[in-house]
């Protein structure tokens, strides 16, 4: 099926089409130049189109809006401006990111994936147990910092009662012989679903848990009446399973982070 030109742009540019329930720590700031989402722990910087000469101000400007301590991290893919937006980041003193993914896929799917395999349990989050079980399988498969993990695990009762009370992001976790094996989440948008953070322990890899979990959030698409997944994958790791799964490449999107503090 072919992907049309706005899937494509929500594909580059998710944070833009994000579904933001008030009231959450999740805020945006977005005008025809930027789009910059902030966490209580975390901030990211996409969708720039600005002309050579705003860079340095532009910059300057997402500095006064993030806290230092959130080390925003710039997505620069195909459309951004100017052409040369990351060579201009780069000799400003921002760097390779912490996470080490320097360089993601964006890529989407729009037909319906094949079933997750016999033994394999998915569900969606409900109490906090599955919750913090879910958070420990990302930060582990993910290797985050020390000190980031730290402000995230003290916040962890406050992030789930908020997830509970919005309703998004919407997180899963897949079990097998009843012991957490795996997790994802899903963002919501009017374009379809944003996958995020799939993650398997390593004793689990190799039995279907993250095909397991590409169908949950599927499911989870259709019945919102937006059945197209997309996500920004890691060349050497999610990529290539999401190509056998049946998504198709929108871009590639290279990443700097502003690790001021």
């Amino acid at each position: 099926m072919a992907i049309s030109p706005a899937l494509r742009e929500y594909a580059e540019t998710p944070d833009r089409f994000a579904l933001l329930p008030e009231g959450g720590s999740v805020v945006r700031f977005a005008d025809e130049r930027v789009c910059i989402l902030q966490g209580p722990t975390w901030a990211s910087v996409s969708g720039v189109r600005a002309a050579a000469s705003q860079v340095e101000a532009l910059l300057a400007e997402v500095r006064g809006r993030v806290a230092r301590e959130r080390a925003p991290i710039w997505s620069v893919g195909p459309s951004a401006e100017p052409p040369d937006l990351y060579e201009r980041l780069h000799a400003a003193g921002l760097g390779e990111p912490r996470d080490r993914a320097a360089l993601l896929h964006a890529v989407v799917l729009t037909g319906e994936p094949a079933p997750a395999p016999p033994g394999v349990d998915v569900r969606r989050v409900e109490t906090y147990e599955q919750f913090r079980a879910a958070r420990e399988l990302q930060w582990d498969a993910f290797e985050m910092p020390a000190d980031r993990r730290a402000r995230n695990r003290a916040r962890l009762r406050d992030d789930f009662a908020e997830d509970q009370r919005l309703g998004v992001p919407v997180t899963f976790l897949a079990t097998l012989d009843g012991r957490p094996a795996a997790a994802a989440a899903a963002s919501p948008s009017e374009w379809g679903v944003f996958l995020i953070g799939g993650a398997t322990a390593p004793w689990a890899r190799g039995r279907g848990l993250y095909r397991a979990l590409v169908r949950a959030r599927w499911d989870y698409a259709v019945a919102r009446g937006t059945a197209a997944l997309v996500t920004h994958a890691v060349p050497r790791t999610s990529y290539p399973i999401l190509r056998r799964l049946g998504f198709e490449d929108v871009c590639t999107l290279r990443r700097l982070e502003d690790a001021r503090a």
